[in-house]
């Protein structure tokens, strides 16, 4: 078993900050005076499998958790690094999607190059094996940050910002795993914080490989009704032909 002190800040170097820049009202300009465009922000988190390329996340992060409703061409994308959890952020701009599953709650992302010269992102090891019920495992997200100013033109592009963005760390085991239809599901005795969803779950072995991601809950029926149940993702092995098809390594 891999030394947490060791395997926590390696993954870290892959795993993002989502942006999402959501336009609720354009710009509009009446009689002389500016109405300014007004915008909607929101935050999960991904994790990158082709080094300064192609991220995983949550599909849920990019229609603002409306099902399996599409996403918004016209929303914006940045994700956003945070090397060693220092004061600096870097962000690299989204500019494609080539693979949006809404029924799987799994969608890959491409990125630009980062708007900082010479800071890259890493990409994190994929397994698709299936991991036994008490395999140990790590999370690694972002918690969704406290802002003070987030600063975007009228267009939504994103002009810089102030904002308290850390990655967060946790660990546990596999607690359960079965089949839903032909896929792989794994719930966890670890959960995770509002803007985790997305981020990748590792297995604690050297080197650490994701296998799953933060996706949801399972809803628990009570005497007082429903309440969130363990926490959940769906195995890789669900989107293995598109991994391919993009290069990602795997085993």
């Amino acid at each position: 078993m891999a030394n947490l002190t060791t395997l926590i800040p390696a993954v870290q170097e892959s795993v993002v900050a989502l942006l999402r820049i959501h336009l609720e009202r354009p710009q509009k300009v009446k009689k002389e005076k500016v109405r300014p465009a007004r915008f909607q922000c929101s935050w999960g988190s991904g994790f990158c499998v082709v080094a300064d390329k192609y991220l995983i996340t949550a599909f849920h992060l990019l229609n603002g958790g409306n099902g399996v409703q599409p996403r918004n061409p016209q929303d914006k994308f940045i994700a956003f690094v945070v090397p060693e959890n220092e004061e600096k952020a870097f962000h690299f701009p989204v500019i494609g999607f080539p693979l949006e599953k809404p029924d799987l709650d799994l969608a890959i992302l491409e990125i630009g190059p980062c708007s900082t010269q010479g800071i890259h992102l890493p990409g994190l090891a994929v397994t698709l094996t299936p991991q036994p019920t008490g395999t140990r495992v790590v999370t690694m997200g972002f918690p969704a940050p406290e802002i003070a100013e987030i600063n975007l033109d009228p267009q939504g592009n994103y002009l810089g910002g102030q904002f308290f963005l850390k990655s967060h760390a946790n660990e546990g085991i596999v607690s359960a795993h079965y089949t839903l239809g032909a896929f792989p599901i794994y719930e966890f005795n670890v959960g995770w914080h509002h803007g985790e969803s997305g981020g990748p779950i590792v297995t604690q072995s050297e080197p650490a490989t994701a296998f799953t991601l933060m996706q949801q809950y399972r809803n628990i029926q009570t005497p007082h009704g429903i309440v969130a149940g363990p926490h959940r993702g769906r195995g890789l092995y669900a989107i293995q032909q598109e991994l391919a098809r993009l290069g990602v390594i795997h085993d």
